[in-house]
């Protein structure tokens, strides 16, 4: 059982390090969306990039947890998921991208940025739950963002 538990923290470390941005890539910025969680625990910052979003195209969905009350104040250690719905049926799943779907991912710095392709024009909703923060298991709390792809 031990063993397992390593092995997921071990595999959710690295899938989070893949998907952290390095500092030296240059992405094109799009507009931020700040929504604050349902249990109102954390800020959760959303920025889309490219932006406008055009279907085909690799969009770069950077999410950014911020502590409560704070617009700058990064919060390190959040296990969340994120999925992507489109007319109320899931077309992606990060923790199902990761190999574990249903289990949360974990980032440490706080920010992680998903790349996925929208393959239609339409309306999407992008959710986000955040089932732990600093390693402590909390009452999943959740938010979601209209994205509109042209």
């Amino acid at each position: 059982m031990s063993s397992t538990i390593v092995a997921f923290a071990l595999v959710a470390g690295i899938f989070a390090i893949l998907l952290t941005p390095s500092s030296t890539y240059a992405q094109t910025s799009g507009a931020a969306m700040n929504k604050v969680t349902s249990g109102g625990s954390l800020n959760v910052i959303l920025q889309p990039s490219p932006d406008p979003i055009v279907k085909g195209t690799q969009t770069n969905l950077k999410v950014s947890f911020d502590q409560k009350g704070s617009s700058s104040a990064v919060q390190p250690h959040i296990d969340y998921d994120l999925t992507i719905m489109k007319d109320g049926k899931q077309v992606f799943q990060a923790s199902a991208l990761a190999g574990h779907p249903n289990q949360p991912l974990h980032t440490a710095e706080g920010i992680v940025t998903i790349p996925y392709t929208f393959q239609q024009p339409a309306g999407y909703a992008l959710n986000i739950t955040v089932y732990g923060i600093l390693f402590n298991p909390i009452r999943p709390e959740s938010v979601q963002f209209p994205i509109s792809v042209n």
